[in-house]
């Protein structure tokens, strides 16, 4: 059987938005910050802000990434919670379809609802749902592997492949009981975005913007917590490559 790609387009339409943000800047969460650390945070320029925030980012054993964002004009949810040993858990929403996705030691699972199948695959959404159930189906096309594994998110999210993109400080705030520093992207190849980095360290992302038609927010929350996955059971998977079609 066949489906359209509707994982990936999600894929694109996250990292369209993070990569974006996360070159503006990033922030995080701690506690006891001072007015004074966040000045002297964000008194330092863009570049350094962002290449802080790689690092702190690139240190994290795992992540709370939610929100929503819209790509083509398709509204995307976003859910999840990941690991740098390769788990996850969470959803995802496509339009009115969501599909739930589970991953364990380089496996990933799914279990779309009837209004995902009906949208991604209109064609065979009923031979799909009757043989589906509501089982797990087995990630075969590795269409939702990329999010479970870590550092290959990050690296997409952190990688910023335009080359007129300028970046601007723009104060502090209070975001959510965090001191943060605001940073603003401009660019006329991708449109303004901004980030929000913690004014103390570790410097987290914890919300990323973008506005326009190709938009949304993002936010990273629950820095290193616990994230424990169980595989779904033998009898609740099945694998639709082995079905034909």
């Amino acid at each position: 059987m066949t489906r359209r790609n509707g994982a990936k387009s999600i894929i694109g339409a996250l990292a369209a938005v993070a990569m974006l943000a996360l070159m503006s800047g990033c922030g995080g969460s701690s506690d006891d910050k001072t007015s004074s650390a966040a000045d002297d945070f964000a008194k330092k320029k863009p570049d350094d802000i962002v290449a802080t925030a790689k690092a702190d980012m690139g240190k994290l054993d795992s992540v709370h990434l939610s929100g929503d964002l819209t790509s083509s004009g398709s509204s995307i949810s976003l859910d999840l919670k990941v690991t740098s040993d390769g788990s996850c858990s969470g959803s995802f929403g496509v339009g009115d379809g969501t599909a739930e996705v589970l991953g364990v030691g380089g496996k990933t699972w799914f279990r779309p609802d009837e209004a995902f199948w009906r949208a991604q695959s209109p064609d065979q959404a009923d031979a799909i749902i009757a043989a589906v159930g509501d089982k797990y189906v087995v990630d075969s096309n590795g269409d939702f592997s990329q999010f479970c594994d870590m550092s290959t998110l990050l690296d997409q999210l952190l990688n910023d492949p335009t080359s007129d993109a300028t970046y601007t400080v723009n104060g502090t705030q209070d975001l959510a009981g965090d001191t943060v520093v605001k940073v603003d992207r401009a660019s006329e190849t991708d449109g303004p975005s901004t980030g929000y980095v913690l004014a103390d360290s570790p410097h987290y992302l914890v919300k990323i913007e973008k506005t326009g038609t190709d938009g949304g927010t993002v936010n990273f929350t629950e820095f290193n917590a616990d994230v424990t996955v169980e595989a779904p059971a033998d009898d609740q998977v099945i694998d639709l490559s082995n079905l034909g079609g």
